[in-house]
């Protein structure tokens, strides 16, 4: 009797693994009384099917009277849609009508299950493809939104009232809630997942009440709520140099002018009046690199922020019943070595004219005064032999500019700790492969270790510019690589902890440690071998802390906003 049920039991399962997939070019979706048709793919390394639906507007077009406007949410009609192709010239968000999602569901043998949502926020192309999601069973969808002058110009009035862009995502994620139930996601498990820019946007949510319940989870790659470049408060300055690019004078603001330039100029005379608002001399005055638009603190009713974030992790304010993964890479900023990795003797140039950036806020000092003189003295010889800066010194330099963004990642990965009832997760990216796209367009001929910005994209995803060196990295490190670093985003998607088990087939007997306020700075270090690590940038990360506390005290700069 019990062979009969053995054999029973066996064919089931040989039936199940071996079902075959029905090749079609169109899949159909019931979505609450419209029908969306999408088109299958085949995932690289497993080949598991799925179902792309690409740019599903998601709020109305921002265009004309909605320029500059908060996003209206876009409801369904009961209508058929075809979402089943994305034209290259449609799928990248340059344009202001961009506010469009695309879904990327797995094909499930159980039709009524329901799986993870991973949002990841950057737009939607077809050159990046969410393979090895898909291969981990966890639906993917790419949000576009609005970026640059559309998506955050704050007038400091109704004109508009600042970002938009952050706006745009809180409905998506709205939009996301009530439809991702028909692409068998779950909505009570989405995953918000944001890289550099869109990841100061993601790190602003544990900071907000206006996606209460719409995400559990977030995933914060190089960026931070806490960088002094990419937050900011109203600035009068913004507007007036955008007004003096537009008008050709420099007569004074003339606000009621401006607003109707603003209005009725085309997307690219808007867009080129908004480049180079603030020139080297403004950065060298701020002593901050300076974003002229991007997130701000605002002063409307439906406010996407009301108070400056550090002010909001002291107020312990925060958003602390969210899982929060966050990390950078171990050499952020290597594109600003462009020209010093050609000719390293400019370096010694900086030795008269070094002007030092700080990754936190503050008040600003005049160039040249004792105090600059004297906090420039204490950057230069921490970060440079005898405080001295030579051919050798390249390296040290890369260490330094990326610090203007691990920095900040860091000092929001520890309040959040604090305050939270979450656990928080930080890693450190230093792998390098076939596949580090940000290295190869920056400093492709720069023979280091580790890894910098952009560098985790086409492990995360299949890039079209390598499709081919996939197709033979399922075995190689690479492809090693890959599954590992998916199988820890997806845990965590999944269940809020990237090492949920003690045994694992692919990741094995690894076990990632939360942060801990009481014990010192570790991370999981994603190199060739993934290991818990004490940071090696922890005395960096020291040294700022130890200068913002000896010159810029809380009492000293708290009236800057």
């Amino acid at each position: 009797m019990n062979n009969e049920i053995y054999k029973v039991c066996f064919i089931l399962i040989y039936i199940h693994i071996n079902v075959p997939i029905t090749i079609q070019e169109s899949v159909d979706v019931k979505v609450k009384g419209s029908i969306f048709i999408g088109k299958q793919l085949f995932s690289v390394f497993q080949n598991k099917p799925y179902s792309a639906f690409w740019k599903i507007p998601y709020a109305k077009e921002p265009l004309r009277e909605l320029r500059f406007k908060p996003p209206e949410l876009n409801k369904l009609r009961n209508e058929t849609f075809d979402y089943s192709n994305c034209r290259k010239d449609t799928c990248r968000c340059y344009e202001e009508d961009c506010l469009h999602l695309s879904i990327f569901m797995p094909f499930l043998y159980n039709q009524t299950r329901s799986i993870p949502v991973v949002v990841w926020l950057g737009g939607t192309s077809k050159s990046l493809r969410p393979d090895f999601f898909i291969e981990e069973e966890v639906v993917v969808v790419t949000v576009s939104y609005r970026k640059g002058i559309f998506g955050f110009l704050n007038t400091g009035d109704e004109f508009a009232e600042g970002n938009m862009g952050a706006k745009d995502t809180v409905v998506a994620l709205k939009w996301i809630n009530s439809y991702i139930g028909s692409f068998h996601g779950d909505p009570n498990r989405v995953t918000v997942v944001g890289v550099r820019k869109a990841a100061t946007i993601v790190a602003s949510l544990l900071l907000t009440s206006v996606a209460d319940g719409l995400f559990k989870r977030v995933i914060i790659m190089s960026g931070s709520a806490l960088s002094p470049s990419d937050y900011r408060n109203y600035n009068f300055e913004v507007t007036n140099k955008l007004y003096w690019n537009l008008n050709g004078t420099l007569d004074k603001l003339n606000r009621t002018k401006l607003y109707e330039m603003l209005k009725n100029y085309t997307t690219t005379e808007i867009y080129l009046a908004s480049r180079d608002i603030f020139d080297s001399t403004d950065v060298r005055d701020n002593q901050r690199l300076i974003n002229a638009f991007s997130l701000s603190v605002e002063s409307s009713k439906d406010a996407f922020m009301k108070r400056p974030p550090w002010e909001v992790y002291k107020s312990r304010l925060t958003n602390n019943n969210i899982d929060v993964l966050m990390g950078y890479t171990s050499l952020e900023s290597l594109y600003k070595l462009n020209g010093f990795a050609d000719n390293k003797n400019l370096l010694m140039y900086l030795n008269y004219n070094f002007q030092y950036l700080l990754p936190f806020e503050g008040i600003k000092d005049e160039y040249g005064s004792k105090r600059y003189r004297k906090i420039r003295k204490k950057i230069m010889d921490f970060y440079f032999i005898n405080g001295t800066i030579g051919v050798r010194s390249l390296r040290r330099y890369a260490k330094y500019v990326s610090d203007q963004v691990i920095y900040p990642l860091v000092r929001q990965a520890r309040l959040h700790a604090e305050v939270s009832c979450r656990n928080v997760y930080l890693y450190r990216f230093s792998f390098k492969g076939l596949f580090n796209m940000g290295w190869d367009s920056s400093v492709p001929y720069l023979n280091w270790s580790g890894a910098t910005a952009g560098d985790e994209i086409c492990y995360l995803f299949k890039c079209k510019s390598v499709y081919v060196d996939y197709n033979n990295a399922d075995a190689s490190i690479e492809g090693q690589f890959i599954k590992k670093f998916l199988r820890l985003l997806t845990n965590f998607a999944k269940s809020g902890d990237p090492t949920p088990t003690t045994m694992d087939n692919i990741l094995g007997d690894l076990k990632w440690e939360p942060l801990r306020s009481d014990k010192s700075l570790r991370a999981m270090n994603l190199s060739r071998k993934l290991k818990m690590v004490d940071v090696p940038e922890g005395k960096r990360v020291k040294f700022w802390d130890e200068l913002k506390s000896e010159f810029f005290a809380e009492q000293v700069y708290k009236e800057e906003f």
